[in-house]
């Protein structure tokens, strides 16, 4: 409330300088001449609503053009965005194969490093249809037809809205195009996999009153697998390739509690007989890695067009509609189907048990057992549709001398989507395949008794080896899922904006407008899988919808014009109020000023205040069923107490954890390393309660253009972003850290052990949980030197300092300083070098990633993969760490136009094929949720790409 006072006060101080600058009217002299401005052309830029002829504000504005997209080696609008510095580590990647729900396989991005939906995805100024979790996936975008990108890196809710918290990206399509445009571009990795295609071809015209723009593109790329690069050849990298660190689940039977130990079955052995089994060893472990996917295989098809018919002079009707169509297909390893996941045995009437009755033993048992489905991989196939159709009336108007735009818009956007899948079990058919049977007299083995077969079972060898299972098995215990979902987005909205009256430093201008928006999504799993009858997770059928009705003004003030040490002072002033039928209203203003103490340097500033309403995911997504990836902090090898961490021993030994506890796997054996899959599904769940997060944002920049220096600028802008209330994704690790790191009783409650101390039945929830806090700067620099006669040439160069990265959960929690650790870098630079000469021009970039920090996963009392042994967290104690090295990865592209219109261009990315540094972390369900030893953002290996550019 303090900020909101603050804030209000002083756009109300601001309201008042009309009234000093009307009353100083001979202070100086008016600085425009209307006629003039009647003839100059207005843009809206991204971050105002106020049509203007300048294009400096008071905001940090980034500008891709399409001249530099083109020069580099990506096609995808999610790759070229992913590498700007202002963007974070994805909290979700397309390599994060393990990820089966609704937007895996697209592609997202964002900024700063605050989650994807609190980025705002804007095309030519207007939303972009969002998921059911707010995150906009870029690749539904085509990048045909993009003329340059905005990024606007501040926080912008009293201009647009909800989800404005970290910044706005502002795609700006093609308008003004005479003719056509056909694209061509493939390229893969040096490991010659990875292949990625795309065609496409433009066409534009104007006709009399009517132009319009027609773009149709077509994209396609092939997996990378798991097994094709060290960094993901094994479970743990290639520094522990050891077969201790693999799966207990393997291709061959398992028996885990057999009267001597554990038993698996010999290569090429009798599932019948139990001599043809050996005690369990390391050695019959299963690296699962050599089934996954690295990157998902896609495809895209993509339909854009607009026009523009000029009814009168002033008055114009606009439509623009798309069509997207993206498939992608995940694969990870066979399902690692057992006992203790399942609760299914072997019955000891099973014509297969070796220790059944049919082998003789006058006390058979029921066989408890462990076994990967390596003959059927689970595979996912995810296809989104996404249809958008906007349409309005825009025009101008003179009142006098003042001039007036205003426009009238709607549009309908819809994303309809299928998740189908394989490799997953029904439980029925497993618990009947495994119960009795016997081999009949034709040779036969069925299910069920003599004399009572039970019709259209397949009896199941559930002990066999690699291949044992059969087609007609897998057909019978076999279950494909497809579950479907989608969302709706129906917008309205009227502004207005134009001149208010001339004042000595210039015209006041205003903008207004209202606008109305509707969400609704649904989810609908696999309604087999929702009975819990399948080894699909369960989930439950969710839907929801919500509307909102806001309205909104902005205002540009002169203050100063010309004057000793002011050639230019200007507010801008801009306020939102929005109402939800969900959670009430909120009202959120900005304040920005423009300040130039002489032509040369802009020195530039805003405070604002910023919202993010819950979506419809995290207000009625259900509760599904996951297999999370965890710590225990009690593992007395590899958790905190082992580190010494005095909470921990203090609250594990209070809770009654032993202090030889041991985190284990399915077999039943303790881990080889944390984090690690958990053998027992937990719960994670949506809340209805949610409220609102808040936000609010700072900034305070320089740009500096001298005039002494032709071609140089430089920008230089602080920012900070303090968010609260903030919608937390609580992890496991998060319920477990709380309760026996920081003692919170609630967090306690929210899980149990089981007789082995295993922790089982965790539950978990999205809350409005604490703050969340980040500071740094942005450096931009630009200079073209002087014409040489061997070319011209550029150079840019955009960086980003994280000063701190801070998460602040509430109660006694302490505070989470992630600035340097993984994976928030404190420093991440572009630099870009750029030559041309006559019809040949060539770039070389640099890409910079700074060192980071991670929790030790070896070593934890020193050593080459752990070494600050002795690093304090504050608050929390000893953690070991383990410091990489910073990375940079190099780019390159040569492009030659020919006579006949046409473009040729061919380069590298990660020329020198460079790789980044390993992180344990990043295999778990932590940022970027990977599922392997490497931050998805680095490269995968060198590109190679070749694109060609026709006009016509």
């Amino acid at each position: 409330m303090k900020q909101k006072t603050l804030l209000a006060s002083a756009i109300a101080a601001a309201l008042m300088l009309p009234l000093w600058t009307a009353s100083a009217q001979d202070a100086a002299p008016a600085q425009a001449d209307q006629a003039k401005a009647q003839n100059l052309e207005t843009i809206t830029v991204t971050g105002s609503r106020i049509r203007s002829v300048d294009v400096e504000t008071a905001q940090p504005v980034f500008t891709l053009s399409r001249q530099e997209i083109q020069k580099q080696g990506y096609v995808n609008v999610g790759d070229i965005l992913s590498h700007i510095t202002a963007a974070g580590a994805p909290g979700y990647s397309k390599s994060a194969v393990l990820t089966s729900n609704t937007y895996a396989g697209g592609s997202y991005v964002e900024l700063r490093g605050l989650g994807f939906a609190r980025t705002l995805v804007l095309v030519d100024g207007r939303r972009w249809g969002t998921n059911a979790d707010g995150f906009t996936d870029l690749d539904s975008i085509p990048s045909s037809i993009i003329e340059r990108i905005d990024v606007l890196k501040d926080g912008a809710s009293a201009v647009y809205g909800s989800d404005a918290i970290a910044g706005v990206i502002n795609i700006i399509t093609r308008s003004d195009i005479q003719g056509g445009e056909a694209n061509a571009y493939f390229g893969k990795y040096g490991q010659m996999d990875g292949t990625q295609q795309q065609y496409d071809f433009t066409w534009g015209n104007k006709i009399g009153k009517l132009s319009y723009v027609f773009s149709g593109t077509y994209t396609k790329e092939n997996p990378v697998w798991a097994r094709d690069r060290d960094f993901s050849r094994y479970p743990l990298g290639p520094l522990h390739p050891d077969a201790g660190t693999f799966s207990p689940y393997g291709p061959n039977g398992y028996i885990t509690n057999a009267p001597s130990g554990g038993l698996v079955l010999n290569p090429g052995g009798d599932t019948t007989q139990l001599g043809d089994y050996h005690p369990f060893t390391n050695a019959d472990r299963y690296n699962a890695n050599q089934q996954m996917m690295l990157m998902p295989e896609s495809k895209r098809k993509s339909l854009f067009g607009k026009v523009n018919y000029a009814i009168t002079d002033n008055v114009s009707f606009r439509a623009d509609a798309a069509y997207t169509e993206r498939t992608a297909i995940t694969q990870i390893a066979g399902y690692p189907i057992g006992t203790g996941n399942t609760g299914v045995v072997l019955d000891k009437d099973s014509y297969y048990n070796p220790l059944g009755s049919q082998q003789g033993y006058a006390t058979p048992q029921d066989v408890e057992f462990l076994r990967r489905g390596v003959e059927d991989p689970r595979v996912t196939k995810n296809t989104v549709k996404t249809y958008r159709i906007g349409a309005g009336f825009e025009g101008a108007f003179q009142i006098g001398e003042r001039n007036f735009n205003w426009d009238v818009s709607g549009y309908f956007n819809k994303n309809r989507g299928s998740v189908f899948g394989t490799g997953n079990y029904n439980l029925v058919n497993l618990a009947q395949a495994l119960g009795p049977s016997f081999k009949d007299t034709d040779g036969v083995v069925k299910c069920g008794r003599p004399g009572a077969v039970i019709a259209g079972c397949t009896p199941v060898n559930i002990l066999s080896g690699a291949g044992g299972l059969t087609p007609q098995m897998l057909d019978y215990i076999g279950v494909n899922t497809n579950g479907t979902y989608g969302t709706q987005e129906n917008g309205f909205a009227a502004n207005i904006t134009g001149d208010v009256v001339q004042l000595p430093a210039g015209m006041m201008q205003f903008a207004a407008g209202v606008e109305y928006r509707r969400n609704a999504g649904f989810n609908t799993p696999d309604a087999f899988s929702q009975t819990g009858n399948s080894t699909d997770p369960a989930s439950d059928a969710s839907s929801g919808k919500y509307n909102t009705k806001e309205a909104y003004a902005e205002l540009n003030i002169p203050v100063l014009a010309d004057l000793p040490g002011a050639k230019l002072v200007s507010v801008d002033l801009a306020t939102r109020y929005s109402k939800y039928n969900t959670f009430g209203s909120t009202t959120n203003s900005k304040f920005g000023l423009q300040w130039k103490p002489f032509d040369d340097l802009l020195v530039r500033g805003s405070i604002s205040e910023g919202f993010r309403s819950p979506t419809i995911n995290d207000l009625y997504g259900g509760q599904v069923q996951t297999f999370d990836v965890y710590s225990d902090p009690c593992d007395s090898q590899f958790g905190a107490v082992a580190t010494g961490n005095a909470n921990a021993i203090a609250n594990c030994r209070a809770a009654g954890v032993a202090p030889n506890f041991r985190q284990t796997d399915g077999a039943g054996n303790a881990v080889t390393a944390l984090p690690a899959q958990g053998t027992t599904p937990f719960i994670s769940g949506s809340n209805a309660q949610l409220r609102p997060e808040t936000s609010l944002s700072k900034t305070l920049g320089l740009v500096y253009s001298p005039s002494y220096v032709d071609g140089l600028n430089v920008t230089l802008d602080w920012y900070n972003i303090r968010i609260n209330n903030i919608i937390s994704a609580v992890t496991p690790n998060d319920v477990l850290d709380d309760c026996y790191l920081r003692g919170v009783q609630s967090a306690c409650g929210q899980f149990r052990r089981d007789a082995n101390g295993q922790v089982v039945d965790l539950s978990y929830e999205l809350q409005n949980r604490g703050r969340l806090e980040t500071e740094g700067y942005d450096f931009g620099f630009t200079y073209r030197l002087p014409k040489f006669s061997f070319g011209e040439f550029r150079i840019t160069s955009d960086t980003n300092y994280v000063v701190k990265y801070n998460q602040m959960l509430g109660g006694d929690t302490p505070t989470v300083y992630s600035a340097g650790q993984y994976s928030t870098w404190r420093v991440r630079s572009n630099a870009n070098l750029d030559w041309t000469y006559g019809n040949f021009g060539a770039t070389w970039g640099i890409r910079y990633y700074s060192g980071l920090k991670e929790d030790c996963a070896f070593d934890l009392d020193g050593g080459s993969e752990c070494n600050l042994p002795n690093y304090v967290t504050p608050g929390v104690g000893i953690t070991p760490k383990r410091q990489t090295g910073a990375i940079a990865f190099n780019d390159l592209s040569v492009r030659w136009t020919a006579p006949w219109n046409g473009t040729f261009s061919v380069g590298a990315n990660n020329v020198f094929n460079r790789k980044g540094p390993l992180f344990y972390t990043a295999s778990s369900n932590a940022i970027g949720n990977s599922g392997f030893v490497y931050n998805p953002s680095y490269d995968y290996g060198r590109f190679f790409f070749v694109r060609y550019n026709q006009k016509f």
